[in-house]
């Protein structure tokens, strides 16, 4: 074999094996750390606050730059008042509804389970959370006091919440607005489910380019709006909005509402509604001061109202065609 030709299959060779190491360094910077919070001394066999556990084990993770915090079957009992904190980069993994978290009673009208406050790359999955709205010591009231949420996501980016059950809340199963001048944006909600909560199953006040896919928003009673899902900003713009695929079912008030009242400076405008079962509500779709509406292609049954969607000062909305049962 001539020199030149072992020379080419010596370089070659160095080649591959730097290759396989670059290959083999890259799968293991893809590994993320992990960790249980059962390992931290949350049990989820008693009734004691589980809230520190929790926090712990996601600041952990978030400290080495992200990572999952998993959680084993059992009841765990968290502080409202002080809520489960999300951060960056970092993965709450419940894997299914046998691990509950349970909102202690609190007088409080404003309270999350979760609290998701200008983070990125958020993740949660599985999980049940239970609100305390048979247990709340406060008073009722408007405006102030309704105000009880399982998730709260609040200026973050890139957030997924997927297959979670979100129940008995004094306010909201979820809900998303800005914070400090940032928006929510890139927040997808896949086969999650929010029901008999006592004042909206989701409320989305700003945000840019969601998607609730697959959801589930029932039994919302107790306090006005009551609505399936309702989006309704104070101020700033909710955009590039889809909801599909959804059972929206036996809400008190609408089943989706969408309202950016002429005395705020919000703006609601490109809002995909479409491939939604939307059942026993007041209207299927109650539409105000909204722009480039896409609310067709649903089935509506035991509508209240007759015409199933009211809709005033719509620009570019398409209303149809949509099935009535």
């Amino acid at each position: 074999m001539g020199s030149t030709k072992i020379k080419f299959i010596i370089i070659l060779s160095g080649i591959l094996f730097s290759l396989l190491k670059y290959s083999e360094g890259n799968a293991q910077s893809r590994i993320k750390p992990e960790i249980w919070v059962n390992d931290i001394g949350a049990n989820g066999t008693d009734t004691l606050n589980d809230t520190w556990a929790f926090q712990k084990a996601i600041d952990s993770m978030a400290g080495l730059g992200g990572g999952i915090v998993k959680v084993r079957s059992g009841n765990y009992y968290i502080d409202v008042d002080s809520s489960i904190k999300m951060k960056s980069n970092v993965e709450l993994n419940m894997f299914d509804t046998s691990r509950k978290l349970i909102a202690i009673p609190t007088y409080s009208g404003k309270y999350r389970v979760i609290l998701i406050q200008k983070a990125d790359d958020v993740t949660i999955i599985g999980g049940k959370i239970i609100g305390e709205r048979e247990k709340h010591s406060g008073p009722e009231c408007a405006h102030k006091c309704e105000q009880g949420y399982g998730i709260t996501i609040a200026g973050s980016r890139n957030v997924k919440v997927t297959d979670s059950f979100i129940t008995e809340c004094w306010g909201d199963g979820i809900v998303l607005y800005g914070a400090s001048g940032v928006d929510c944006k890139n927040i997808t909600l896949l086969r999650v489910t929010c029901s008999n909560n006592r004042r909206q199953g989701l409320s989305i006040l700003n945000g840019d380019g969601i998607i609730v896919d697959s959801c589930a928003f029932l039994n919302t009673h107790g306090t006005a709006p009551q609505d399936g899902i309702d989006i309704e900003p104070d101020a700033g713009t909710t955009q590039n909005v889809i909801i599909k695929n959804c059972l929206i079912s036996n809400n008190a008030g609408n089943g989706v509402e969408m309202n950016a009242k002429p005395t705020t400076s919000a703006i609601i405008k490109n809002i995909t509604v479409q491939n939604n079962i939307i059942q026993y509500s007041k209207y299927a779709g109650y539409i105000q001061h909204s722009s480039n509406i896409k609310f067709n292609l649903n089935t509506f049954q035991n509508i209240k109202y007759a015409s199933d969607l009211h809709a005033s000062d719509c620009g570019s909305c398409t209303l149809a065609p949509n099935t009535e049962k």
